[in-house]
């Protein structure tokens, strides 16, 4: 996988109905996703990370709690508001809202473990990389990059070990764009395959399994 020091600042980040992945069909920029600000994700951070003092370990709890989240390739939401009803097939939803789901997709598992882990790392360090991962065919992906290290860190799995692969060994990743809450990046030439969750999570362990053995899976 390309990591982040072969990207360049990309300033065409709006996500809207194109995607259709936003609520409302508004458009909105990939960075506004992404909330350490947010008072339920810092009340969640607290609740997540009480009795660790550690920084690792805080690291590896937010990770824990996240995978261990069901997951779902699509969220279904439907709302009314006025009397008009707006629906989404797969809705990206703020990290506060991701706490009070019952399963959540690739993306919004992605940008909730980015928003704890906000609370930690300075943003330069921690960013969501929207991406394709190939197995048989090839499908967009959500998942985490720790840029201290050069590191994914793979949330849709609930049977992974260990939170740190590294990027240079994950080959079947593809990163097409990293952001967080103040930067957008994006490989020149990359394209985002979609809808995210072509992925499925039994090839993906499959293949964590493989390349990392007895390390990584349950």
């Amino acid at each position: 996988m390309k990591t982040l020091d072969k990207a360049v600042v990309c300033d065409d980040q709006p996500i809207g109905n194109r995607t259709a992945a936003t609520m409302f069909h508004e458009a909105r920029f990939l960075s506004s996703w992404i909330d350490p600000k947010s008072l339920e994700v810092q009340d969640a951070y607290k609740s997540i990370t009480s009795g660790f003092n550690r920084f690792e370990n805080k690291v590896v709890a937010c990770w824990d709690f996240v995978k261990r989240i069901p997951y779902h390739p699509f969220v279904p939401s439907r709302v009314t508001v006025g009397g008009v009803s707006y629906s989404q097939d797969d809705a990206w939803l703020d990290p506060g809202q991701t706490l009070r789901v019952g399963y959540l997709n690739c993306f919004n598992k992605s940008i909730l473990l980015a928003s704890l882990l906000r609370q930690e790392f300075p943003p330069e360090d921690i960013y969501v990389c929207l991406g394709n991962v190939q197995s048989d065919g090839i499908g967009g992906h959500a998942f985490l990059y720790l840029a201290t290290g050069d590191y994914i860190m793979e949330c849709t799995d609930p049977h992974l070990r260990l939170p740190f692969i590294r990027a240079e060994e994950a080959d079947i990743y593809e990163s097409v764009i990293f952001f967080n809450d103040e930067y957008t990046f994006c490989i020149p030439g990359a394209t985002l395959t979609m809808p995210l969750g072509a992925c499925c999570v039994r090839w993906l362990e499959d293949y964590i399994s493989a390349r990392h053995c007895h390390n990584y899976i349950a």
